[in-house]
């Protein structure tokens, strides 16, 4: 049975890092203070994707909650993952169904399952009815915590996350002020440690989630921005 306790009190801004591909950038994360590590399971278009059986190291005995990240998974395959890996969370990258939220958290009650809310980059359209339409959806099913990102062509290939790219932040605040309270957000989306602290001024969320702006290579954590990173955000001032 999957861990308990996924959620750490959100006093202050929270830090995932996300897109781990090793032990020992799980074991950075930690050491450095982040609140969670994530990692992404079977989604082909992240470099940074491992099967369920490569993310197992990664999974046994965490030093901090851990959350696997799928993306149109299959749900016999999403058992296999839960199974297996015992994650703290489940990160949906891609829509999840009402009905599927709803059988998980009735077999799978120690396991917080999250949703990303997918924008396009800073200066394109929104449609803003749309966005809040889809997270209210999320909230009557259950959802324990959102996500907003960036959805974006890169190198020919349409990403959902990892795409080192910011949304509009003035959007998301609007969004996140309609459902204050109901759920934590973080925010992600080109976050890196120059910006980090001018994304949770802007938007407040609960915390922040990144991945490329602490890497020196795809899937490769570079120990000098996560420390800077995490710097940024004890820095910032609500």
């Amino acid at each position: 049975m999957a861990k308990k306790g996924c959620l750490p009190p959100m006093v202050g801004s929270k830090v995932k890092l996300c897109g781990t591909a090793s032990v020992a950038d799980r074991d950075m994360a930690a050491q450095a203070g982040a609140d969670w590590f994530g990692v992404v399971v079977e989604a082909d278009f992240s470099p940074r994707s491992l099967t369920i059986e490569a993310a197992l190291p990664l999974f046994f005995e965490p030093p901090i909650p851990a959350v696997a990240l799928v993306f149109d998974m299959d749900e016999a395959r999403l058992r296999q993952l839960i199974d297996a890996l015992s994650p703290a969370a489940i990160q949906f990258l891609s829509p999840a169904a009402p009905v599927l939220l709803r059988r998980l958290k009735g077999d799978y009650p120690n396991v917080e399952l999250w949703q990303s809310v997918h924008l396009p980059p800073a200066g394109s359209e929104v449609a803003f009815d749309a966005v809040l339409n889809s997270v209210q959806g999320y909230l009557t099913a259950g959802i324990d915590l959102l996500l907003f990102d960036t959805a974006a062509t890169v190198a020919g290939t349409k990403k959902f996350g990892g795409t080192g790219i910011t949304a509009d932040w003035g959007i998301i605040r609007q969004v996140l002020d309609r459902f204050r309270g109901r759920v934590p957000v973080l925010l992600a989306g080109g976050i890196d440690p120059q910006n980090a602290a001018a994304g949770i001024e802007a938007v407040r969320p609960d915390g922040i989630d990144l991945c490329s702006g602490v890497e020196a290579a795809p899937g490769q954590r570079d120990p000098v921005k996560v420390a800077d990173l995490m710097a940024a955000v004890r820095n910032v001032n609500l």
